[in-house]
């Protein structure tokens, strides 16, 4: 069977009134039907021991259904503590855009992509622009949004996000703190970039917002709850401890006599792996990460295991090199840790205060003390006085060290001797050979072995997705494919297996991608970006098989569901080869992506035959071939 669309950048022929040809779009492709499709999966019981069944909790506000309340809510009774948290680089994460302490305003030219980008006060809002860069007086504008949403705490830097026909997006544009200078965002230094089509979805918010929902299942039309991280997020939802303390005044006495309260999460009464878990929800960050079976991001509370609901993945030999969100790991990876079980995250941090840079050598010597001899350091004093001044145990055993990120080092969290050749950049896309086995972070006891092989194919799938090296990315999706065919065949309804299988079988052109993609369709509580995923299938596959009519109401759907080019272009041939007019869902895939050189050449082409010169010059204009 011939395929309708061979390669990334087919070409697409396109009726219109001139008769001309429309070439890469680039749409994703499938492959055609290649084996007996997949028979309907048994859906035996499995005797599945839920982490959570049998585990006890001396605190009441781990349950679900308990309400979150905002930290304005707490501030009421705890103003000291929310005042010097919110002064902290955690309690600053995210914050609505106030054009009088933004940055000043700016401008660079982007090379590699040919983009010019301005920064600029209008109309009370704080603007991002993308232009053309030419030699001409004339301004070419691409895009430009007011950004509504600063991300990050500014220590280091500030990336911005823009709400665009209802979707949150990144901007390419961000204010780094080390060179007091604007640049282009993290991954988007190239000659191809995102652009202002980048999502923000309920992942990137996970780690950045207090709390924030996706609306209607889309995968970033957000409703953000509470913008910066709060104080809920550490020590559990409030409901049950503000209803104690509006009781009586007696409640607020007993519990300053108390040792615990039971109606709120204190980490300090955790166990080192139960308090850790509180900040691994944002600082593991590893090859995958997979949701358990019938578990959100949201479902996680403070006090609770994390693998409960959601378990990561990493490499089975460690990488000793540092990214940005790799502290966890590389805290597990030192010696300092392992054979100390007090150590942990809050030896060193307190989520409340940010260090004093005139004590914070001082506090972190004493921590080093409690187990280190001064005698202990074997570098000569007179070395020790040139490099480290203040005799700085950190500044040698967790030095600033590059990330993946420009312009940025962050402290380097596997403590011990560190030679000039850790302190290299990694790029977790990039796995040698070697390195091609991923373990479970956690723990596993308590979780099903039905569970665990759902939650490791899965893993295998994401990872695979990183890989730019195909042939490890192939032995990562073939891994996931025979795993995740036999978890189908044993286990029950799973959607987010069935979204899975429905991608590898794409990617591997194995099997027909169809009976995988409806199954997970049928699901009302698939995630929106399991749905995109899926309605993409469905829409291409009809395609495939010269059915426009059933691929329509999927591409309609897609573009409510996410801001993608890739769907605009889509819908465009669809309502073409149905006998709609495509050129409006044209014109909006290249609104989102203005370096579409061949949907541009082609809109210039139909303005100009069907005689609208107004509109082919303004394509002509930003033509850039």
């Amino acid at each position: 069977m011939q395929h309708r669309r061979a390669t990334l950048t087919a070409a697409v022929t396109w009726k219109s009134p001139a008769g001309l040809l429309l070439c890469g779009l680039s749409l994703l492709v499938f492959g055609c039907s290649r084996s007996t499709p997949a028979p309907a999966p048994t859906r035996p019981a499995v005797a599945s021991r839920d982490l959570l069944a049998t585990f006890e909790s001396p605190f009441e506000n781990v349950r679900p259904g308990v309400a979150y309340l905002g930290s304005e809510a707490c501030r009421k009774c705890h103003e000291g503590h929310a005042d010097s948290y919110h002064a902290t680089g955690m309690g600053r994460s995210m914050s609505p855009v106030d054009p009088d302490s933004a940055p000043p305003d700016g401008m660079f030219d982007h090379a590699a992509s040919r983009r010019r980008y301005q920064v600029l006060r209008r109309d009370g809002k704080l603007w991002h622009r993308e232009l053309k860069l030419t030699d001409s007086p004339e301004e070419i504008v691409l895009a430009e949004f007011p950004v509504t949403w600063a991300v990050g705490s500014g220590r280091h830097a500030l990336t911005y996000a823009a709400e665009v026909d209802g979707f949150l997006v990144e901007s390419p544009i961000t204010w780094y703190a080390s060179t007091k200078s604007w640049g282009m965002s993290p991954g988007y230094d190239l000659p191809e970039h995102f652009g202002f089509q980048r999502e923000i979805g309920e992942g990137c918010l996970d780690c950045h917002a207090g709390r924030a929902v996706a609306v209607d299942r889309s995968l970033h039309r957000m409703q953000i709850l509470e913008d910066t991280i709060g104080c809920e997020r550490c020590h559990g939802p409030g409901e049950l401890h503000a209803a104690r303390h509006r009781q009586s005044e007696a409640a607020k006495i007993a519990e300053l006599t108390a040792t615990m309260d039971p109606t709120i999460v204190n980490p300090a009464h955790l166990s080192r792996d139960l308090a850790e878990a509180i900040c691994q929800q944002c600082h593991l960050r590893s090859q995958a990460s997979v949701i358990a079976r019938g578990k959100k991001l949201s479902d996680f509370r403070p006090g609770l295991p994390l693998q409960a609901f959601r378990e990561d993945y990493v490499l089975q030999t460690p990488d000793l090199s540092l990214t940005v969100v790799g502290h966890v790991e590389q805290l597990h990876l030192s010696r300092c840790y392992q054979e100390s079980p007090e150590l942990s995250c809050h030896t060193c941090h307190d989520p409340h205060v940010e260090p004093d840079s005139s004590t914070a050598t001082q506090i972190q010597n004493q921590h080093c003390a409690k187990c280190h001899d001064a005698g202990d350091c074997h570098v000569d004093l007179r070395e020790r006085e040139v490099a480290s001044p203040s005799n700085d145990c950190v500044q040698c055993h967790m030095p600033k060290a590059p990330t993946e990120v420009p312009h940025l080092a962050f402290t380097h969290h596997r403590i011990g001797i560190h030679r000039a050749g850790d302190r290299r950049p990694t790029d977790p896309r990039q796995v040698p050979q070697g390195l091609a086995e991923l373990r479970p972070f956690h723990a596993t006891t308590g979780i099903s072995e039905a569970d665990q092989q759902r939650s490791l194919g899965l893993a295998y799938v994401e990872a695979g997705s990183r890989q730019e090296a195909p042939d490890v990315a192939n032995a990562f999706r073939e891994r996931a494919w025979r795993i995740l065919r036999t978890v189908r065949a044993n286990g029950p309804a799973d959607s987010a297996v069935e979204t899975a299988l429905a991608r590898l079988a794409f990617e591997l052109q194995s099997a027909p991608v169809e009976p995988f993609a409806r199954a997970a369709l049928s699901d009302p509580e698939l995630s929106g970006k399991d749905r995109c995923n899926v309605l993409f299938l469905l829409a291409e596959a009809a395609m495939q098989r010269r059915d426009d009519r059933a691929a329509l109401p999927f591409a309609e759907e897609l573009t409510q569901l996410r801001r993608h080019p890739r769907d605009w272009l889509m819908l465009a041939d669809c309502r073409n080869h149905t006998g709609g007019d495509g050129i409006p869902a044209l014109e909006m895939a290249v609104a989102i992506n203005p370096g579409l050189v061949n949907v541009r050449r082609f809109l210039i082409q139909h303005y100009t035959a069907t005689g609208k010169p107004v509109e082919a010059a303004r394509h002509q204009q930003r033509f850039d071939p």
